[in-house]
């Protein structure tokens, strides 16, 4: 009720990662300036921030996002009118329990998840289990990028951007978008605008991240039984339970 008491011009795009996924070079090179801090020192992301194209009416939104540094972009985005916020996040893997903690709220609020990932850690368990897979139902407004794509032999592209989309089936989202891209070369980046400018288009991000959430919530309702009773598994596992307690 919240969002969609919000601007339903705007799209919100959030970019996700795991340390030295290159979140915030990857915001500079889709935003095309320096906005985000970059640094070998990690984690650097400490608080989310946000860049705004066509900023009027988007304050109360980003209120509710709790974003305050917000940065207000000129000119269009890959070409196009569009009123659109890219977030860049702290790292959901920080030593940081607050920097996870921000990313794991604005997981439940962005309309639309870019999960990015490195050669190095696309495979990591805490990426899938504790972030991905919670979301699977989720993938029609879902992208994933391979970041870092030039640190690979350029032969071995494929084979690892294949890997990750197995991974991604594995967690249940099905045969979701998986763009190879490299903030430092800018190969890639602008084939992750057109899916963003794609995404803000249509204006149907939002509406489609609410139904996503309602039918994860009603997954788990049936998944409870049938209301009043018990099931025998249930009852097994609590009998045990108390059993092992006495």
């Amino acid at each position: 009720a919240k969002r969609r008491a919000l601007s339903s011009e705007h799209t919100v795009v959030g970019f996700f990662g795991a340390t030295g996924s290159g979140k915030s070079s990857l915001m500079n090179a889709v935003a095309g300036r320096e906005l985000a801090t970059v640094h070998v020192r990690r984690p650097t992301t400490s608080a989310p921030m946000a860049a705004v194209w066509n900023p009027t009416g988007a304050s109360a939104l980003l209120d509710w996002l709790q974003v305050s540094d917000r940065r207000e972009m000129e000119g269009g985005f890959a070409g196009q009118d569009l009123s659109l916020i890219v977030l860049d996040l702290p790292d959901f893997d920080s030593v940081a329990l607050e920097h996870r903690a921000i990313a794991e709220r604005l997981a439940g609020q962005v309309d639309v998840l870019v999960w990015v990932v490195d050669p190095q850690k696309y495979a990591d368990a805490v990426i899938h289990r504790d972030f991905i897979a919670p979301l699977a139902s989720h993938a029609a407004v879902t992208t994933a990028v391979l970041n870092q794509v030039d640190r690979l032999p350029e032969q071995q592209v494929g084979a690892v951007v294949e890997s990750l989309r197995g991974l991604l089936r594995r967690d249940g989202l099905g045969d979701v978008r998986v763009l190879p891209v490299s903030a430092a070369t800018g190969a890639g980046i602008d084939d992750l605008r057109r899916v963003i400018a794609t995404f803000a288009a249509e204006r149907k991000a939002a509406s489609q991240r609410l139904a996503a959430d309602i039918r994860s919530v009603a997954a788990r309702l049936e998944g409870a039984g049938t209301p009043g009773k018990v099931r025998g598994a249930d009852a097994q596992a609590l009998e045990r339970g108390l059993a092992a307690a006495a």
